[in-house]
């Protein structure tokens, strides 16, 4: 039964085609999704360590290395997240009713403000890599900590506001709890530290990034997300996940920023 929960929210989040038969059951979205945000962050992960191998140091082709790690990532994982948060920008930033902004949700074609709100998002993360780039030896476990909050935050929308409508896959995730979300970042959050425990040569203080992440950014992305949908069309759609995952990874990234470079 894990086996098949864990399966189900891997294929509905992740564009890696999961071979192995198991039996769907999104039941516990609310637990595995934060789990999930391991494997983009395991990928940019191992990405940045065969950048560092393969130049013997940092502080070449940076940028490059950046741009790979991401398409990497948005490629097997963040596609459908982006969409979202394109989505929300179209029907949220212009001046539209209720009936017509649910028509735009549910249009695939993108407009001026999504193709903006996309741009922005992806220019800001790249923008935040390149500089956090310097510290990857020794504090890689707190800079790519990002994936787990961004899905942190999409895992507590459905815990705030409910589904908008009955269809989408956004109504699986609408029986989730708030203690099950909870458990499931603390799970992740242990499991990701076993991970790069060998790489941590920071600041004591730098440890303040998981903290704020997840105590303040994470939840008030989901708080944000979950009070523009419930105004707008009545509840959530599986976009505002994908908005939440977004902003929340790129909140996630400016903190680490932030306190990587405050002098210790």
């Amino acid at each position: 039964m894990i086996f098949d929960r864990f399966l189900s929210a891997f294929s509905i989040v992740s564009r890696i085609p999961v071979k192995i038969k198991f039996n769907f059951d999104p039941s516990r979205m609310d637990f595995y999704l934060p789990i999930i945000g391991i494997f983009p962050a395991l990928l940019g992960l191992i990405l940045s360590g065969l950048y560092i191998i393969s130049v013997n140091f940092i502080g070449e082709h940076i940028v490059l290395a950046v741009i790979i790690i991401m398409i990497i990532q948005y490629l097997c994982f963040n596609l459908f997240h982006l969409d979202g948060l394109m989505d929300t920008a179209d029907a949220f930033l212009g001046s539209v009713n209720k009936e017509k902004r649910q028509e735009i949700l549910k249009d695939s074609r993108i407009g001026v403000y999504g193709f903006f709100a996309g741009f922005a998002v992806l220019a800001l993360k790249a923008a935040l890599l390149i500089p956090l780039f310097k510290f990857i030896q020794n504090s890689a476990g707190v800079i790519f900590l990002y994936p787990l909050i961004g899905r942190f935050s999409a895992a507590l929308i459905p815990c705030i506001v409910p589904a908008a409508n009955s269809k989408g896959l956004g109504v699986l995730a609408k029986d989730s709890k708030v203690y099950r979300c909870i458990f499931g970042i603390i799970t992740s959050c242990i499991l990701w530290g076993l991970i790069t425990a060998r790489l941590w040569n920071g600041s004591l203080v730098h440890l303040v990034i998981p903290a704020v992440s997840l105590v303040i950014i994470a939840p008030l992305t989901a708080v944000f997300y979950a009070r523009l949908y419930k105004r707008g069309i009545g509840g959530y759609t599986g976009d505002t996940l994908g908005a939440a995952i977004e902003t929340g990874e790129l909140l996630s990234l400016a903190a680490a920023f932030v306190f990587l470079n405050l002098p210790v």
